[in-house]
């Protein structure tokens, strides 16, 4: 699976428009006043104007190139502050994901991860710039019909990574490993890794290259 598009509905709309634009270096290429969009490569991150601030949020992470983790946390860190866990600012995932990640809050209140994955290509470029940034690698998918949402995952071609088993109080990574792109499929009230933030039920709508998953209702 590719994640090929998402669109998220936030509070904060100008502020988090001109931290894309302007602290990340995203490109914009497209704007009104109801809603704006980001190219991320070989992904688009759009944002909806959520007029009546019901303070929506969300997880999402971008992937990078393998071996410019360093350097992306290093140009982070110059713009805005990481967020930590345990006192640290970073992580490695030794497990059924090998990567290194750091995340941080955007003014909409997501939390967001750049993730250097081991299966990334890597750059021939040694100092990080947002052309690294190499398309969105995870987006939450937060609601209280864990095995329902899954079917309809699965009926499109996206299974749980590795072929595990559905977890209902935890998240299900929603994907081929091999892509580096999930659909992070979990319950409603479990807390975010480098965040004090529980997950809760956002409209969202995700495009992959499989289909369209749509929760914007």
């Amino acid at each position: 699976m590719k994640i090929e598009k998402v669109t998220l509905m936030i509070s904060n709309f100008e502020q988090t428009v001109k931290f894309y634009r302007d602290t990340l270096q995203f490109t914009l290429i497209f704007i009104n006043e109801r809603c704006a969009a980001f190219q991320i490569r070989d992904s688009i991150l759009e944002f909806i104007n959520d007029y009546e601030n019901n303070n929506y949020y969300y997880h999402f992470a971008f992937n990078i190139h393998a071996n410019i983790f360093s350097k992306s946390k290093e140009w982070l860190s110059k713009r805005l502050t990481l967020l930590k866990e345990d006192d640290l600012d970073e992580i490695y995932f030794d497990g059924k994901t090998q990567a290194n990640a750091c995340y941080f809050e955007d003014p909409a209140g997501n939390i967001v991860e750049f993730i250097a994955r081991s299966t990334s290509p890597k750059s021939d470029v040694h100092e990080f710039t947002t052309n690294n940034v190499l398309s969105i690698s995870e987006i939450s998918l937060t609601t209280s019909k864990i095995k329902e949402t899954a079917d309809q995952l699965n009926s499109i071609g996206i299974p749980i990574r590795h072929g595990g088993e559905l977890e209902s109080t935890s998240l299900n990574f929603m994907g081929e490993y091999e892509e580096g792109a999930f659909i992070l499929l979990g319950p409603i009230g479990r807390r975010w890794l480098f965040s004090t933030k529980n997950s809760i039920k956002s409209p969202i709508i995700i495009q992959t290259n499989k289909g369209t998953i749509d929760y914007s209702q």
